[in-house]
């Protein structure tokens, strides 16, 4: 409230705090709003989703009730350049247990309980990220490069890529979208004029008889220059939307070590780490490991009693963790280079244990 209106006439006065009053009812009644979409958004289901019309699909098994999320130029959950696009796992739910949370929507001071499919970095779930682009260092401002997973984007400027930069989509390539009963299969067939072009394939896959899926990646290179790859998931894990406390525990079979220092929000022990604090809001806690060639970790919950066990079928390449107040990140990369006419293949397997 501006005091010099003290100075004016009684009229002027009433009529500024009638204002004042109306302005702290309407963020009163904003308040209430965002208190009940957090509430609502701790509950975050197909519904949920579906309300705000994205496209997605529903998997079960005798286990698992799994909400992919599609691609979609129009209603994807994600459209931005940063991931993938496809074989995004929204959710999955076990025994009336929960192993992930819609990130981006209440982590940070800037939260605004509101999901931007444009945000580059507003993933979730399984959302991965074939970190370095392809032909960007080939050209300046105005240029052409390609983002696997993504497609033909344009580059603003002269500087270095950075993930978090909104680059325009120039062609973002078809997706087609084959769907089973117990599987999702993601077919993406890209052809630039600079060399590359390649023919993707993403399958995620329920297990039949148990509380498990896998997802199959293969990537054929059909351009005229090698495709050297670095991808990796993100891994938003909320293991029953608690957020990331002491109660949890990443696990290794062999050995494990730090790379970066973590200070002393990590306690480390020979094959195991633990935060030792709870996260602020906002806050983050995040660096490399060595995790001795493990294809494998599983991260639990004490508290839940719940854990989910990863598995790869290839030796990892660099090996990040990210800790946020409401996410426990864990991202093994994937290296590879595939010459013109030749695959890769690289497989990874979810296995949920509840008590």
């Amino acid at each position: 409230m501006n005091w010099s209106l003290k100075q004016k006439k009684a009229k002027y006065i009433n009529y500024h705090r009638f204002n004042i009053l109306w302005m702290k009812l309407n963020l009163f009644a904003l308040v209430c709003s965002l208190v009940l979409a957090l509430l609502q958004g701790q509950a975050q289901s197909k519904e949920d989703y579906a309300r705000n019309n994205y496209l997605l699909k529903v998997m079960k098994n005798n286990y698992l009730k799994v909400t992919v999320l599609l691609p979609d130029a129009e209603k994807g959950y994600y459209r931005g350049t940063r991931f993938d696009w496809s074989g995004i796992i929204g959710q999955v739910e076990y025994g009336g247990h929960t192993f992930f949370k819609e990130w981006e929507i209440t982590e940070g001071e800037n939260a605004l309980l509101v999901h931007d499919p444009l945000d580059p970095d507003a993933g979730t779930g399984t959302v991965e990220e074939f970190r370095d682009p392809l032909g960007y260092d080939d050209g300046k401002a105005g240029t052409p490069f390609l983002k696997i997973g993504v497609g033909i984007l344009e580059r603003t400027d002269d500087k270095p890529y950075h993930w978090s930069t909104r680059y325009k989509v120039i062609g973002p390539g078809k997706w087609t979208v084959q769907t089973k009963a117990d599987r999702i299969t993601f077919l993406q067939s890209i052809s630039t004029g600079f060399g590359y072009a390649y023919e993707y394939e993403k399958m995620i896959r329920l297990s039949a008889d148990s509380p498990e899926l896998t997802i199959v990646h293969k990537l054929k290179n059909t351009g005229k220059r090698n495709i050297r790859g670095n991808p990796y998931c993100h891994n938003f894990f909320t293991l029953d939307r608690q957020t990331i406390v002491p109660d949890y525990l990443l696990e290794f079979p062999k050995p494990v070590s730090p790379i970066d220092d973590f200070g002393k929000a990590v306690h480390w022990g020979e094959k195991q780490l633990s935060p030792t604090r709870e996260l602020n809001d906002g806050e983050w806690i995040g660096g490399h490991l060595d995790p001795s060639s493990s294809r494998s970790y599983t991260l639990s919950n004490k508290k839940s009693k719940t854990s989910v066990e990863v598995i790869s079928d290839v030796d990892p390449g660099p090996f990040y963790i990210i800790l946020f107040r409401h996410s426990f990140s864990v991202e093994p990369m994937v290296l590879f280079e595939i010459k013109p006419g030749e695959s890769y293949t690289w497989n990874r397997t979810y296995r949920f244990k509840i008590p």
